[in-house]
């Protein structure tokens, strides 16, 4: 092309899709409506971006040959630049999904990731699984915290962020996360009972039996493991009879998440209480055979059996009183007739 063609190509006007000198439409409605589209259209795309479904641990890791091939691949652009930060994102997340024998790996590529001033939530994802798995509570804890600032509808991480505050006994702190759970998704029975568990750690007695007593209409292992949080709660709080009733509600039954040993350890202290020492004495015998080295339970089962035998020939000599005392007055009303 010659050079006079480029300068006449660079003097002919070039009109915009649309004009701003049609008749009868007014430049500044048109640009009012145009930043308007194009606002929608950002925030549409924001919205989708958010509700984009995140990395989540693979139910299966990929195979040995495929993540060697990822691997090696990856490599190969780290070597070319070893601040490559996408490459140390995609090497960390590929041993994360690995399993727990490549966190080490994992953890040293993504915090260098991190370092160098990488935002991908998925980073906050991996670290914080990886050192809550390692026991490393507080990091696992301020991870969960970044990720959740991106994301903070995110029920998975904010029920992890909850049982976590709870394992460090932080229950306030849980508190509120599981409320914030229970405003967005009313009715979730695992929230409820997360949320009773955390205000009882707290001290608020009171609006944990009330959660409790709410967890039990959702019925089946969540109505017994109500009925066991609340006999427990009855029995700290001296109402004996409540927390035998409780205890009794949920039997011999197992129940998913709770030790059979505390249940028949809290029947057998009620009962107990109670004076029901055959009940009891069979109560203490079932936990023992959960946890046979407990010395309180044996200690409670020695006690429990003594008493039973001493209400036993209690009551026999009662009887045998009772039955003289019949036969007496038997005789004396044969001896007036």
């Amino acid at each position: 092309m010659s050079g006079r063609a480029v300068e006449d190509v660079r003097a002919t006007p070039v009109s915009a899709p649309w004009s701003l000198r049609l008749s009868g439409v007014n430049p500044a409605v048109v640009l009012l409506a145009s930043g308007l589209s194009i606002a929608f259209l950002f925030a549409s795309l924001w919205f989708l971006l958010r509700e984009k479904p995140l990395l989540r641990r693979p139910s299966v890791a990929a195979s040995p040959v495929r993540a060697g091939d990822q691997i090696a691949a990856v490599q190969e652009r780290l070597r070319q630049n070893p601040q490559d930060i996408g490459a140390l994102v995609e090497m960390g997340i590929i041993l994360f999904e690995q399993g727990r024998s490549s966190y080490v790996d994992a953890i040293g590529d993504l915090e260098e990731a991190r370092d160098l001033g990488a935002l991908d939530p998925r980073i906050f994802y991996c670290l914080g699984i990886m050192y809550q798995e390692e026991g490393l509570y507080p990091f696992a804890l301020t991870e969960y915290k970044r990720f959740l600032r991106h994301y903070p509808d995110d029920k998975e991480v904010r029920m992890l962020t909850g049982k976590l505050y709870y394992r460090m006994g932080l229950f306030p702190d849980a508190v509120e996360e599981f409320e914030r759970l229970k405003f967005q998704e009313p009715g979730d029975p695992l929230i409820d009972e997360n949320l009773g568990l955390s205000l009882w750690g707290a001290k608020f007695i009171d609006r944990a039996a009330g959660t409790f007593a709410q967890l039990k209409t959702s019925g089946g292992d969540y109505s017994r493991r109500a009925d066991y949080y609340l006999g427990q709660i009855a029995l700290e709080s001296g109402k004996v009879q409540d927390a035998y009733d409780h205890f009794v509600l949920i039997g011999n039954s197992e129940v998913p998440g709770l030790d059979a040993g505390k249940i028949q350890t809290g029947l057998a202290m009620a009962a107990q209480k109670l004076g029901k020492w055959d009940e009891a004495q069979m109560a203490w015998a079932a936990a023992l055979r959960s946890s046979p080295g407990d010395a309180k339970a044996n200690a409670a089962l020695r006690e429990v059996t003594r008493r039973a035998k001493a209400a036993k020939k209690a009551a026999e000599a009662s009887e045998a009183a009772a039955r003289r005392a019949a036969e007496r007055a038997a005789r004396a009303a044969a001896k007036n007739r």
